[in-house]
C-alpha cells in the first residue's frame, strides 16, 4: 500500500479530513473563543460544551498568558448557560515579580431572539463574581456584569458568515467602564472541515482603546465531536499588545 493512501486512511480515522464529498453544515458555533467573539447561534438543546482557552499577548515590557476553561450547557432550543473559569499570569521585563493565579469566575447565559434561514441574532449576560482578594492583572474583589448582542449573517451562494457583537462591561464603584465591537468573517468551503476567519477586537477602556486585526483558522473532526482553532493577534493601536496568539480546543457531548 502507498504511503500516500495511509496517511488518507490515517486522515479518514482521526476524523481530521479537509477534503470530502459530503457538503459540510454552517459552522453555528456559539462563539469563536479564538477570536474572541461571540456569534448569534446557541448550542442545540441538551448539547454540554468543554472549551479549553489559552491564549498569550506580549505588551511592551509586559506579557500576559491565560488559560480559560468553559463549560457551556443548552437548556432549550433558545437558552445555554456557562461557567467560565480563567486562570492568568503575568511577567514583567526588568525587576518587576511574576504574579499569577485564578481570575474571576464568571456565570453567563445567552438567550436565542431570532433566527432566520441567514440570520441569527441573541443576547447575552455574564456575572463575574468577585475574588477573595484584588490583584490588578489578575482578579479583584468587586462585581462584574458583561452585556453582549451577537449576531449572524450567512451567505451559503459563497460559503460565507459574517459575525458581529456589540457589548460593555459594568464594574461594581466604577459603573460602566467598557465597550467592545467584535467583528469576524469567516469561509468555509462545502464540502470541507475547515474554516478560515479573519476577526477584529475594538475594546475601550476610559481613554484606552485597544484594536486587533486576528487571522485564524477552525478545524472540526468529523467522525469525534471535536474542534480545534487558532489565531494570531496584531496590535493596532499604542495601547495594544505588539501580538498575540489565541486558541481554542472545543469538545461536545
Amino acid at each position: 500500500m502507498s504511503g500516500a493512501r495511509l496517511l488518507q486512511m490515517a486522515a479518514t480515522i482521526a476524523g481530521l479530513t479537509v477534503t470530502s464529498n459530503i457538503v459540510a453544515e454552517p459552522n453555528r458555533a456559539e462563539e469563536l473563543e479564538h477570536l474572541r467573539i461571540d456569534t448569534g447561534y446557541i448550542i442545540e438543546a441538551g448539547e454540554l460544551e468543554v472549551n479549553i482557552v489559552p491564549s498569550y499577548f506580549d505588551y511592551d515590557g509586559e506579557r500576559r498568558q491565560e488559560i480559560e476553561a468553559e463549560l457551556e450547557y443548552a437548556i432549550s432550543d433558545r437558552l445555554m448557560v456557562e461557567v467560565e473559569v480563567p486562570y492568568r499570569r503575568m511577567s514583567f521585563d526588568g525587576a518587576g515579580e511574576d504574579i499569577d493565579g485564578a481570575g474571576n469566575v464568571e456565570l453567563g447565559a445567552k438567550w436565542l431572539l431570532a433566527e432566520g434561514e441567514n440570520f441569527s441574532g441573541s443576547f447575552g449576560v455574564g456575572v463575574a463574581l468577585p475574588s477573595s482578594d484584588d490583584r490588578p492583572g489578575i482578579s479583584d474583589d468587586l462585581w462584574g456584569v458583561d452585556l453582549s448582542v451577537p449576531f449572524t449573517l450567512r451567505f451559503p451562494d459563497r460559503s460565507m458568515s459574517l459575525h458581529v457583537e456589540a457589548g460593555m462591561e459594568w464594574k461594581e464603584q466604577e459603573g460602566f467602564e467598557e465597550q467592545l465591537l467584535n467583528v469576524a468573517i469567516e469561509r468555509r468551503p462545502d464540502g470541507r472541515n475547515i474554516t478560515l476567519q479573519l476577526g477584529s477586537n475594538i475594546v475601550h477602556e476610559e481613554s484606552d482603546w485597544e484594536a486587533y486585526l486576528i487571522p485564524a483558522f477552525e478545524i472540526a473532526a468529523t467522525a469525534i465531536p471535536f474542534q480545534f482553532g487558532m489565531g494570531v493577534a496584531a496590535g493596532l493601536t499604542s495601547e495594544s499588545a505588539d501580538w498575540g496568539l489565541l486558541a481554542d480546543f472545543e469538545v461536545e457531548f
